[in-house]
């Protein structure tokens, strides 16, 4: 398929080089939060100094005894460790920053830059991957920059970000966001986000990038029923069910590390590609009130995925990865073209 383009061998290296260097920052990063996060410092009580550590993102606050050789030796070894991840993390940092122009220069910085925002921010707060995935366009992204290629078609352009939510797994909250939720996020991105009127399900901001969050409409759904949102803030998001998401709760999940239009890395965790293909398909097959010219992006879009999954990332419609979808979900791949359906990868 012309529409997909292998990437030379120096664009190649360089994103390899970024993502790895993506790699531990992220790791730095979580040390940080959980290792060094918050807070450490003797305060008084009465007469006596007490060693107090309030962890990140908690507003519990622990004892670790009276100032002593021992407590005053906790606060240096804390000191000390939390400056060096710092360092690291700032250095980390600057490569990247220093490599970005390079990234851009190939072509390879590609996630619109209010996307990778909100993507990043939902990483940060460690949701992605946990009780939300990113789902529709945006997910050609991961794809792509797990494959090697370069999609060239405009079956890139979107103006949204589509959420899915997985309400069995307990988000961790904390601040301003557990009083929040997903609005409350996304205004730390853009403080111009809101909860649109006539639909709930979604927020736009003052340029109308709008996000959408959604979740499956199976048994759990049904049985648990009442808005579904990621808090009780009054203005956040309430989920909206759709039928082609009823089967994406329990399928494999894909992650992938993309470049935003600065050439900065972005994870992106989204459906496994077959996935993506089979759903796009059961739409052009089933959704007849949809409009007809995006059923016709929905076809590209699943053949385009398909062959980009078999050819590309090596997978096949017939692993037992997939065998907890339905048959008539998964024969959906028969509508492929030959070329995509073969479950051998061709370099």
């Amino acid at each position: 398929m012309s529409d997909i383009k292998l990437l030379d061998g120096e664009s190649i290296r360089d994103s390899v080089d970024a993502r790895d260097r993506y790699e531990l920052l992220r790791a730095a990063r979580i040390e940080a939060r959980h290792s060094f996060g918050g807070s450490m410092k003797f305060e008084s009580r009465g007469e006596a100094e007490y060693l107090i550590r309030r962890p990140y993102g908690s507003s519990t606050r622990k004892s670790l005894g009276r100032r002593s050789r021992e407590t005053e030796a906790i606060l240096a070894k804390f000191t000390e460790g939390k400056a060096r991840v710092d360092e690291r993390i700032e250095g980390l940092r600057k490569q990247l920053e220093d490599r970005a122009p390079i990234l851009r220069a190939r072509g390879l910085g590609r996630v619109p830059l209010l996307a990778a925002r909100v993507m990043r921010k939902l990483d940060d707060l460690g949701w992605l991957g946990i009780s939300l995935i990113v789902v529709g366009t945006n997910a050609l992204y991961a794809y792509e920059a797990r494959a090697g290629v370069r999609i060239e078609t405009g079956m890139l352009a979107t103006g949204d970000v589509d959420v899915l939510y997985d309400a069995r797994r307990k988000l961790v909250m904390s601040g301003e966001i557990r009083e929040n939720g997903l609005i409350g996020a996304l205004q730390a991105v853009d403080r111009s986000f809101s909860r649109s009127d006539a639909k709930t399900y979604t927020a736009a901001n003052k340029d109308g990038y709008m996000v959408d969050l959604i979740e499956p409409q199976d048994h759990d759904r049904l049985m648990r029923g009442g808005p579904s949102k990621l808090s009780d803030h009054p203005d956040d998001l309430v989920a909206i069910s759709t039928d082609s998401s009823k089967w994406l709760l329990n399928v494999p999940k894909f992650e992938g590390t993309a470049f935003d239009e600065r050439g900065l890395p972005v994870r992106i965790v989204t459906l496994d590609p077959r996935v993506y293909a089979l759903q796009k398909q059961w739409i052009v097959e089933n959704d007849w009130s949809r409009d007809p010219a995006k059923r016709t992006r929905d076809w590209q879009q699943a053949q385009l995925v398909a062959l980009m999954a078999t050819r590309h990332l090596g997978l096949s419609f017939d692993d037992d990865a997939l065998s907890g979808l339905p048959k008539s979900f998964r024969d959906l791949a028969q509508g492929f073209d030959d070329s995509a359906g073969s479950g051998t990868a061709e370099w």
